[in-house]
C-alpha cells in the first residue's frame, strides 16, 4: 500500500542512508578485490586459509549490500512496508556476517605464524625449482621480489633446499636469482648468486628473510580486514536502524489515517441527521 504524504524526516534520513550504503558498498567492494589481488602471487604456497575466507565473505557481503541498497531505493520511492522490512533484514544479516568476518580475521591474526611457517619452509626446501612445481617456484620468486627478501629467515637457508643441496646440481649457484638486488642481476663475473656453500657476494642479496616480512604483511592485512569489516558492520547496523525508524513512522502514519477514516465514518450519520433536522426546521 502506497502512502502519501510520506514522513518527511524519516524518509530523508532513510534515503541518505541508502545512498551512502550503496556508494560505501562499492568502495568496500573495490577494497576487498584489492585485498584479494595483493594475495594472489602467494596463493600457490598457502592455498585457501582464513585470510582468503575472510576476504571472500567480505566481498560477498558488500556485494549483497550494493544490491540491497537498490531495494532500499525502491522502498523509498514506493513507500512499501514489506520492501523496507526486507531491506532492514538483509542489511542486519550483512552486518552480523561482517561481525563474523572481523572475529575470524582476529582469530587468523593470532595464528599467522603457525599457518605460514610450515608452508613457506616446505615450499622453499622441497619444491622450489623441482620438476612439476613451476607454479610454486614462480610464487617464491614473486615473494622474494616483492617483499623483498631472501630465504626462510636468512639467505643462507637456501643451503637446505633440494635444488641447491648438492654442489654438482648447483652449478656454482647457491641462491635463486630472485634473491639478488635488481641492480646486480645482470652481473656475469661473478654472478650475484654465485658461490658455494654460500654466495661470495652477500652484499648483492636481499638481507632480510621472507618469514618475518610475510608474517608482518599478513598481520597488517588481517588487521585491516578486521577493522574495515567492523566499520562496515557498524554502518550496516545504522542503516538498519534508520530503515526500522522509517518503517515505524509509516506504520504510525497509517494507523492515524485509519483512525481518522474510522472517525469520519462514525461521524457521517450524525452529520446527515443534523442536516436533515435543519432542513425540516
Amino acid at each position: 500500500m502506497a502512502l502519501t504524504p510520506q514522513p518527511a524526516v524519516a524518509c530523508s534520513l532513510f534515503l541518505i542512508c541508502v545512498l551512502a550504503n550503496f556508494s560505501g558498498s562499492l568502495i568496500f567492494l573495490m577494497l576487498g578485490l584489492w585485498f584479494l589481488e595483493t594475495r594472489r602471487p602467494y596463493e600457490p604456497m598457502f592455498g585457501h586459509n582464513f585470510y582468503s575466507l575472510c576476504v571472500w565473505i567480505f566481498i560477498g557481503c558488500v556485494s549483497v549490500g550494493c544490491v540491497t541498497s537498490m531495494l532500499g531505493a525502491a522502498a523509498v520511492l514506493a513507500a512499501k512496508r514489506w520492501q523496507i522490512l526486507m531491506y532492514a533484514c538483509l542489511v542486519s544479516l550483512c552486518a552480523l556476517t561482517m561481525c563474523g568476518v572481523g572475529i575470524t580475521s582476529l582469530f587468523f591474526y593470532d595464528r599467522i605464524r603457525q599457518i605460514i611457517d610450515v608452508s613457506l619452509n616446505k615450499t622453499m626446501t622441497e619444491y622450489y625449482g623441482m620438476p612439476g612445481y613451476s607454479t610454486l617456484t614462480s610464487s617464491v620468486d614473486a615473494l622474494q621480489d616483492s617483499m623483498p627478501c631472501c630465504g626462510y629467515v636468512l639467505y643462507n637457508d637456501w643451503i637446505n633446499a633440494n635444488l641447491f643441496r648438492d654442489q654438482t646440481e648447483r652449478n656454482g649457484i647457491s641462491v635463486p636469482l630472485s634473491c639478488c638486488l635488481p641492480e646486480f642481476r645482470a652481473d656475469v663475473n661473478p654472478r650475484c648468486n654465485e658461490g658455494f656453500p654460500f654466495p661470495i657476494s652477500p652484499r648483492k642479496l636481499h638481507q632480510k628473510g621472507c618469514l618475518p616480512l610475510l608474517e608482518s604483511w599478513y598481520r597488517d592485512h588481517s588487521f585491516a580486514i578486521g577493522a574495515v569489516a567492523s566499520s562496515v558492520a557498524a554502518f550496516f547496523f545504522l542503516s538498519c536502524c534508520t530503515a526500522m525508524h522509517y518503517f515505524r513512522d509509516i506504520n504510525s502514519r497509517l494507523k492515524m489515517e485509519e483512525a481518522l477514516l474510522a472517525f469520519q465514518r462514525a461521524e457521517a450519520p450524525r452529520t446527515r441527521v443534523k442536516q436533515t433536522s435543519s432542513s425540516l426546521n
